[in-house]
This record gives structure tokens, C-alpha cells and sequence, in this order.
């Protein structure tokens, strides 16, 4: 597997999933419904996806929890939730040896 720096603990991170398919699965089906419930919009570019969150504590709840635990089956993403005077964004980007794998992951999103 391809290998990148992690961003500062000086190993590196696989760019690889560590869910089980199972668990995959499921992760994907809470991937759909958060961004059917709680996104206005999905900006994809090759190696970042933004997603512009419905203005409610909630949403702001649910991004936050759903990032921190993709970050952690899957160390190689970037996760940022980002506080805009106008609007909350989450964003995940990836290396540019990673695109592939968000590629895939922005299509799982509304299939």
C-alpha cells in the first residue's frame, strides 16, 4: 500500500479502510442519511469534498461526529469542520495519491 505522512506524528498512514465490511456498510448507509438530512450541498474536486451543512446544531453535531470517526477507520483523510460567517462547512480531503479512494468515497454518497 501506498504510505503518506500523517501531518505530524512522523508515521504513515495508510491509504486504506480499517472498517470491516459490515461496519462499512453501515457507514456508508449513515454517510447517505446525513447527507440527505443535514447537507445542502457536495462540492467535490479530485482531492477534497466539501459539504455545506443545514444551519442547525444538529447537522453541526452530526458532521463533527461523523468526521472524527471516518478519521479514524481511515487515517489518510483530512477532516475539518469549518465555521464560515455565512455558513458550516465539512471537509475532507485527501493526498494526492489518495484520490482514487475519495473518488469512490464522494460516489458512495448519494448512490
Amino acid at each position: 500500500m501506498t504510505g503518506v505522512n500523517d501531518g505530524g506524528s512522523g508515521s504513515p498512514a495508510s491509504i486504506a479502510c480499517s472498517l470491516d465490511a459490515g461496519s462499512m456498510s453501515q457507514r456508508v448507509d449513515e454517510w447517505r442519511a446525513f447527507v440527505a438530512t443535514s447537507v445542502s450541498a457536495v462540492v467535490a474536486t479530485r482531492t477534497s469534498v466539501r459539504m455545506t451543512l443545514d444551519d442547525s446544531d444538529t447537522a453541526l453535531a452530526a458532521a463533527a461526529s461523523l468526521g472524527a470517526r471516518e478519521k479514524a477507520c481511515c487515517p489518510f483523510f483530512d477532516v475539518a469542520v469549518e465555521l464560515e460567517p455565512d455558513r458550516r462547512v465539512l471537509r475532507l480531503s485527501v493526498p494526492e495519491d489518495a484520490d482514487a479512494a475519495l473518488a469512490g468515497f464522494v460516489s458512495l454518497l448519494s448512490s
